[in-house]
């Protein structure tokens, strides 16, 4: 068989396989039959991935891994893929642009049909939050990976080692032969039917004929000019290019190619394989036989090309199929993907990178992959001060990669301006080196902060846009590239100056845009509109600054000017931010009549006319929150908080305003939509946690709604003891007000956590930097009768198991001197990090807040949803497979237990009376409540749900 060019290319790359001989027979690839279930991934790089869960379970750590430059190689039965990064790929020659892409979470859970995938040919791209972050391509048994095979000149002699096969070789299968030769065919018998004998060849003409292993007696190809046009086609003129030819594969002849391809059938675009040798001229002419139909060329309009007697035709060189994409492949990258009934998918934000300018983002939708940003300004009218932004709030704030190519900047201009803005200080004192004491130590402590975003900054005298591009391949998972600045006056110092020059770096960044799929926004200092015109960019932005304010016109090349906002100019912070009567709706540039906006989400839109009803109106949303009071420590938050509130507008509009199905409808994607935010908080974090570890015994389901092992601190308290003093009539009666915990569960994701799977140690202990599931030989006895006993009102003799958060609460309790300090004999733990869940909290309570102050009941609720049913599923749920997680459950909920247990400490060393203790929330307590907490309903305030006198009245 004649060796081909992905056979060299594979041979190449792999040093320990055996060298082919060049007429060796073909044969099939051996498969190993394999169970379904008996898949079984092989990476040297991690050692012990025995199952394709554990290769699940450690999805993360292998891409890591890929990224610090060790691939790991997988194995699906007899399919053999390379786990690798998207440089790594692109260097072997694949291309990315139409590769599927998978998020962790679904790449997770169809691991293996990836591996198929892949191996196979079909590149499958994970995705870190629509960022390529690993790709799985084909390799060898060996791990070794296959190189990409382009489209290749055959060499003259392709047909000829066919011919001359080893006696021995056997001919491929059909389905072989269609991947050789996509056009038809036929088999021996079939041409004979059609065509009569043909005379005996000489051993010359032997040698141009295909030979099969069960044909003894080689026949010959036929030759054009043996093959006269039929009747009704007129000769081809002598000017016409030879159509290409097929050597016959598998038969003396091949079957004439229709003209035009059925509407069933696309045409193939492949490459031209030479004609086979023409027979040697005989001294006795052949006698006449029947006319042979010509062979018609696809797409000639019918017209024949037939090859000239005189010798061989010209080789048509192949040429490379454009790369066309359907309809539905654009679509997913406006619309969200809908998934079918009855799957849930992880949702991911349609937003693109946020430049850290709210309204900036609510018009353009952030700044989207592929597309090209130039804003436009005078000098010191604010465009480098938007670039530094979208830099600081995508490296900083998302943990994105980003490129600053500072242009006529030093990196030292770039790094004062990020850290005034986001301290925030003021940025000529910091420049002049007199930060007061306070702002210094704010500095230092932000240091640490800096020094880890992925910002890299390029500020080489020598930038120019070739510099740019070939820096981009170099940073794995880039997501941005910032370009600050392009200068109007010609420096000749400076490559990005001078009006020619910024035409063509404008059109060499439009196309790094669109060929590596990135968002880049480029500053120029200048406002000029006739030169801004001639550009002719995708968006431009255009900025004029008048004292603190900045009027910002978005435009888009096609459509026009789309926009005008109004900014705040910052510049004592070197900064541009949202305006002060923040999140002000932009004013369109074609003003349209606007439809009435409910003044409270439970204000009914009024009963249209029927005039109205002839023209339909938008759907009412809600309206718009507050701005942002600082957060938490001055950090902005908007972008996560931003995907819940883009939640319930969706909702709201599509059940047409109607609060009640809205909120049936979030209800019902709280599950999908908090994994997806909580894996948004978690970008960039210090700690990569386990999402599926191996589960230990105790803490798997011994029935379907059973439990496990863990004894949780759930509390179900009376104070017995008074309500007998009560009832004899010792103690006097008291008002008893029934209190509520708000949103307990909530401030329960504040708790520590374990890091990894839970180690075993049978020694046991408590280490407080490690946290876990701890065995106790027996449960601490408790002996006091006006407070609940820390871990619930379970009675059950022997050996307990208790989570991190209930042992805590234990020592808390013995360092008070209320019991003896708990002896654990041993325990499962890990690393710890009460951090795991704070910024997921913190984004979740800011959301709650601001929907409070703005009695938005629809997003309270849907935020209520999205922590209770993300603390409830995050155990052993089939609502939830994107997590696995059963000592996180454990711990959470029994922090709410101890939080509710602190609170009626504090109430009972403040003097009231703890008369209830209840599940996660309820606390009753008799006397002046509000002189111990603060009545309200955010997390830290209480709120009275009812109040009742004791002893109550017997009902005669």
């Amino acid at each position: 068989m004649a060796k081909t060019a992905s056979d060299d290319a594979d041979r190449s790359h792999r040093e320990d396989s055996k060298p082919e001989a060049a007429d060796a027979p073909f044969t099939e690839p051996e498969t190993t039959p394999t169970a379904p279930d008996a898949e079984t991934p092989h990476a040297p790089a991690l050692t012990g991935l025995a199952t394709l869960h554990e290769a699940r379970s450690k999805l993360r750590q292998m891409i890591d891994a890929a990224i610090e430059g060790q691939p790991t190689p997988l194995t699906r039965g007899p399919h053999h893929a390379l786990l690798t990064t998207p440089a790594h790929a692109t260097e072997l020659g694949w291309g990315l642009a139409q590769a599927t892409t998978h998020s962790f979470a679904d790449a997770r859970k169809k691991l293996g049909d990836l591996i198929q995938y892949g191996a196979e040919g079909h590149l499958q791209v994970l995705c870190r939050h629509k960022t390529p972050v690993a790709v799985l391509l084909p390799a060898a048994a060996d791990g070794t990976p296959t190189p990409a095979t382009p489209p290749a000149e055959p060499a003259p002699d392709t047909a000829a080692p066919a011919a001359t096969a080893a006696p021995g070789s056997t001919t491929p299968p059909k389905s072989q032969q269609a991947a050789q030769n996509p056009l038809p065919t036929t088999t021996a018998a079939e041409a004979a039917e059609d065509l009569e004998p043909v005379p005996t060849t000489t051993p010359a003409d032997a040698v141009s004929a295909p030979t099969a292993a069960s044909e003894p007696q080689p026949e010959p190809a036929l030759a054009a000019q043996d093959t006269p046009a039929p009747a009704n086609t007129p000769p081809a003129s002598p000017g016409t290019t030879p159509a290409p030819r097929t050597a016959p594969t598998g038969s003396p002849a091949a079957a004439p190619t229709p003209a035009t391809p059925t509407p069933s059938t696309p045409t193939l675009q492949h490459p031209a394989t030479p004609p086979t040798a023409l027979p040697a001229p005989s001294s006795t002419p052949p006698e006449p036989g029947p006319p042979t139909p010509t062979r018609t060329t696809p797409g000639t309009g019918g017209h024949e090309s037939a090859i000239p007697a005189s010798g061989p035709p010209a080789i048509t060189a192949p040429r490379t199929p454009r790369r066309l994409a359907v309809l539905a492949q654009a679509l997913d990258t406006v619309l969200p993907a809908t998934a079918p009934a009855g799957e849930t998918t992880t949702a991911t934000p349609q937003m693109g990178l946020p430049t850290g300018i709210r309204a900036l983002d609510d018009v353009l939708g952030g700044l989207q992959p592929g597309r090209f940003y130039l804003v436009a300004a005078a000098p010191g009218a604010g465009s480098s001060l938007i670039a530094t932004a979208a830099a600081r709030t995508s490296a900083l704030d998302q943990h994105r990669p980003v490129l600053y190519a500072a242009s006529g900047l030093t990196r030292a201009d770039v790094a004062a301006r990020i850290i005034a803005a986001h301290l925030p200080v003021d940025y000529s004192r910091l420049r002049a080196g007199r930060l007061t004491p306070t702002e210094q130590d704010d500095a230092a402590a932000l240091h640490h902060h800096l020094a880890q975003a992925p910002l890299y900054i390029d500020d080489g005298t020598d930038l120019t846009t070739e510099a740019i591009a070939e820096s981009v391949p170099d940073l794995p998972g880039l997501a941005l590239v910032v370009v600050d600045r392009l200068q109007t006056a010609e420096d000749p110092r400076l490559p990005l100056s001078g009006p020619t020059q910024i035409t063509d770096a404008a059109q060499a960044l439009v196309h790094l845009a669109r060929t590596h799929q990135l968002p880049v926004l480029a500053a120029v200092d200048t406002d000029d509109p006739h030169l801004i015109a001639a550009l002719s960019l995708d968006i431009t932005l255009t900025l004029t600054r008048d004292t603190d304010q900045i009027r910002a016109t978005i435009t888009e090349r096609d459509l026009g000017p789309q926009a005008t906002l109004t900014l705040h100019a910052d510049l004592a912070h070197a900064r541009i931010t949202d305006p002060l009567n923040l999140y002000a709706t932009p004013e369109p540039q074609h003003p349209a009549p606007a439809p009435q906006v409910p003044t409270s989400p439970h204000h009914a839109a009024p009963t249209p006319t029927p005039a109205a009803q002839a023209t339909p109106q938008p759907s009412p949303r809600r309206p718009a929150p507050p701005p942002p009071g600082g957060g938490y420590a001055n950090r902005d938050y908007s972008y996560f908080t931003g995907m819940i509130t883009r939640a319930v507008d969706d909702a709201l509009h599509d059940c047409d305003g109607d609060i009640t199905a809205a909120t049936e409808a979030l209800v019902k994607k709280a599950v999908p939509n908090a994994m997806a935010l909580f894996e948004a908080t978690r970008v960039g974090g210090n700690y990569e946690h386990t999402v599926y570890p191996e589960t230990l015994e105790f803490l798997r389901k011994k029935t379907k709604d059973g439990a496990d092992e863990i004894w949780e601190g759930r509390h179900n308290w009376t104070n017995t003891h008074l309500m007998e003093a009560l009832q004899n009539g010792t103690h006097p009666p008291l008002t008893v007000s029934a209190l509520d915990t708000n949103a307990s569960f909530l401030s329960a994701f504040k708790t520590h956590l374990p890091i990894g799977a839970l180690i075993h140690d049978p020694n046991g202990g408590f280490d407080p930097k490690r946290s876990g599931i701890y065995h106790l030989p027996a449960r601490p006895t408790w002996h006091h009768t006006d407070l609940p006993d820390p871990i619930g009102n379970r009675r059950e003799d022997g050996p307990v198991l208790l989570d991190d958060a209930t042992i805590r609460l234990l020592i808390r309790c013995a360092r008070l001197g209320l019991c003896e300090a708990p002896h654990v004999t041993e325990c499962w733990t890990s690393g710890t990090s009460e951090g795991l869940l704070e910024k997921f909290r913190r984004v979740l309570t800011e959301a709650r807040t601001k929907a409070i102050q703005t009695e938005d009941t629809v997003t309270i609720e849907y935020i209520k949803a999205m922590y209770s049913k993300f603390t409830s599923t995050i155990g052993e749920s089939s609502v939830n497979r994107d997590i696995r997680l059963p000592d996180w459950m454990h711990i959470i909920r029994s922090q709410a237990f101890a939080n509710l247990w602190y609170k009626s400490h504090r109430a009972h060393t403040n003097g009231l009376t703890v008369v209830r203790v209840r599940g996660t929330d309820e606390l009753h307590v008799a006397g002046d409540w509000r002189t111990v907490f603060t009545e309200g309903r955010l997390t830290t305030q209480m709120k009275q749900k009812d109040q009742y006198p004791l002893p109550r009245k017997s009902a005669r």
